[in-house]
């Protein structure tokens, strides 16, 4: 699992401040994690399935993001 994490971490882009939505996805749900822990299990110093499962979601949710914007990039403007 962590290996997976770590192959799917470029995904996210440079500058998507994606630890600060994978605490924000976790605090939703009740869990506090800090930052620093969820940078831990992403960069894969530490396992915890929790931060894992909020890691995919929000992969799951940065593709479908990316897949509407380059469809809207890709749509012919107005005449």
């Amino acid at each position: 699992m962590a290996k997976k994490i770590s192959e799917q971490r470029h995904l996210f882009g440079k500058r998507s401040n994606y630890t600060a939505r994978i605490t924000a996805n976790l605090a939703a749900k009740g869990k506090a994690f800090t930052r620093q822990q969820v940078y831990n299990v992403v960069t894969g110093r530490y396992f915890n399935m929790d931060i894992a499962e909020a890691f995919f979601e929000e992969l799951e949710a940065e593709l479908k993001r990316r897949a509407h914007l380059e469809a809207r990039a890709n749509q012919p403007l107005p005449a």
